[in-house]
């Protein structure tokens, strides 16, 4: 229901916009279920999910908001929608607006509002550029989204996250996350006076002795035709405990991608470096991933030369994997000599294999045909074919049934998921991916880890999760960027990006503890740890991660 009130301190028409919508249990989360909470909102999970040590007290993902315009004011049951101070424009915009992408961008262009690979289906927008204030008033959006009572009672740390993609206005402007306890006055927990694009934010909470149910609140103050801001994938959820300093990984992989090596003496000072650091660190790592493009063109001189390479410079382990890219498939002898080329060095018999580290399943997936003349180098380049998605799929429940997370590996970006995807360019990169949908969408028990853009893990969406909407899994699973051992990217405008200036060489440490996989970013031209990042494992065998119902 909507209706029109005034407010007693300004006396300018204030626009409440109640919900419409049900309340139902928690989803079960990402690696395995567990037991619903009978005040969770209905919706996928955000970021990685919900695992052992990470319980899920309040999700909403505004995917089951009815737009039958493909725009709307109405939120979700028990949450409030409050916009004040104008009564001049837009009244499509007028607060916070439930809508997706395409219909968002649509009516009021991209202008980098696309960048944002958190948002999936329906999310809700602040688009105060094309509120269009009436320019000569005093006019100024103030909008308020804010959840419904969530119970707290037992807890003592909260963690409040959401994605969100955030673009400042004029300096007056600015936005903040507040909370409340037992109905008491909201405070401010983070402003927002800056560009934020595309960010997983976990907010810390402390919860009060004694309270019994928090509200959270998204409040844009004093707009006036500035930008935007979009939210989706809401959770209230208990955080991972702290590692304690001398916790051991139970298994740690190295990994690295595009060193397209053309040097057919094995020169290649950016895998030298890096090999050399990580070999050095502790602790010492059962495997290297290459994760694809680790050569220029499908040339064999490019192929000796990486296997020289590997040989003058061995991984300490003695044990890697190599993923098939798309410059290892590029030039004019033909996908089937490119393919045979990269098996021989990469010492298997198929572009897609197991190997299981310590205990730890690593599956790599590739591509079986790409033909470079016929596609003049261009997407799509991926091709599965039916035998290695069987092969998958049964490689995936196996470990799924023996509770196990498993680290998939490809080349290529998914859309939608890391840096660079939000691109028309990076939309097509699978051939067959309804097909690839079908299989990885089902499972909770994937950590996939991608390449191919050089995009610079010091974005912000260096991981993000990969959803199909499959109901065994809406909370989907996450994915990580794996940085590049030469150059690296950022956006730019609509679908392109552009290579940052001077020397930028990142890859990845991937370790597993006991209730956790914690990936950790590193930058070897500094020869040091940029950050990390921690997905909750879970355990239990047998469990498919289906979305419980209250």
């Amino acid at each position: 229901m909507t209706k029109h009130e005034t407010s007693p301190q300004t006396g300018v028409a204030r626009r409440t916009l109640l919900a419409a919508g049900a309340l139902s249990a928690a989803a079960a989360g990402w690696g395995a279920a567990s037991a619903p909470s009978a005040h969770a909102s209905r919706g996928r999970q955000a970021g990685g999910g919900q695992g052992v040590g990470r319980q899920v007290l309040f999700s909403e993902s505004f995917d089951e908001v009815f737009r039958p315009t493909g725009f709307t004011h109405d939120a979700p049951k028990g949450w409030t929608n409050e916009a004040s101070g104008f009564r001049t424009g837009e009244g499509r915009w007028s607060g916070w607006t439930f809508t997706d992408v395409r219909e968002w961008t649509w009516a009021v262009g991209t202008d980098e509002r696309h960048w944002f690979t958190g948002g999936f289906g329906t999310f809700a927008v602040l688009e105060s550029e094309h509120h269009r204030l009436d320019e000569e008033s005093d006019d100024v959006l103030n909008a308020t989204l804010t959840t419904p009572a969530i119970p707290v009672r037992g807890h003592r740390t909260l963690e409040l996250a959401f994605d969100s993609h955030y673009r400042q206005g004029r300096s007056q402007q600015s936005a903040a996350v507040t909370v409340s306890f037992d109905g008491g006055r909201f405070r401010d927990l983070v402003v927002y006076s800056a560009d934020k694009y595309t960010s997983h934010e976990q907010i810390p909470v402390q919860v009060p002795a004694g309270a019994s149910s928090v509200r959270f609140a998204w409040e844009y103050r004093n707009g006036h035709n500035d930008k935007w801001w979009a939210i989706d994938n809401i959770e209230v959820r208990v955080p991972l405990g702290e590692l304690p300093a001398d916790a051991e990984p139970q298994v740690t992989i190295d990994v690295i991608s595009d060193l397209h090596v053309s040097d057919s003496a094995g020169s290649s000072g950016p895998y030298d470096r890096a090999v050399d650091q990580l070999n050095a660190l502790s602790p010492a790592a059962g495997a290297l991933v290459i994760n694809g493009d680790a050569v220029e063109y499908g040339l064999k001189a490019h192929y000796d030369g990486l296997a020289a390479a590997l040989a003058a410079r061995p991984h300490a382990s003695g044990n890697v994997l190599y993923s098939v890219g798309n410059h290892e498939m590029l030039g004019k002898e033909g996908s089937d000599v490119y393919l045979n080329r990269y098996l021989k060095v990469a010492g298997e018999d198929r572009p897609y294999f197991e190997r299981v580290v310590d205990g730890l399943p690593l599956i790599v997936t590739g591509t079986e045909y790409f033909g470079d003349t016929e596609r003049e180098g261009r997407e799509p380049y991926n091709n599965f074919s039916a035998a290695q998605l069987q092969w998958l799929d049964g490689r995936l429940e196996h470990w799924r049934r023996k509770g196990q997370t498993v680290l998939l590996f490809n080349h290529f970006v998914l859309p939608y998921t890391v840096s660079m995807t939000h691109s028309s360019w990076e939309q097509n990169n699978y051939e067959n991916i309804d097909d690839f949908n079908a299989v990885v969408g089902k499972y909770t028990n994937i950590l996939m880890l991608t390449s191919h853009t050089h995009a610079d893990v010091n974005l912000n969406d260096w991981w993000g999760t990969y959803r199909v909407a499959d109901p065994k899994n809406p909370a989907g699973f996450p994915v990580v960027n794996t940085g590049a051992l030469l150059n690296a990217s950022v956006p730019k405008g609509d679908h392109v990006s552009t290579r940052l200036q001077g020397e930028h060489s990142t890859g990845l440490r991937v370790h597993r503890y006991e209730d956790r996989i914690r990936v950790v970013a590193y930058d070897f031209v500094a020869g040091k740890a940029l950050k990390h990042q921690d997905f909750p494992l879970g355990g239990a065998p047998g469990v498919d991660g289906r979305r419980a119902r209250g």
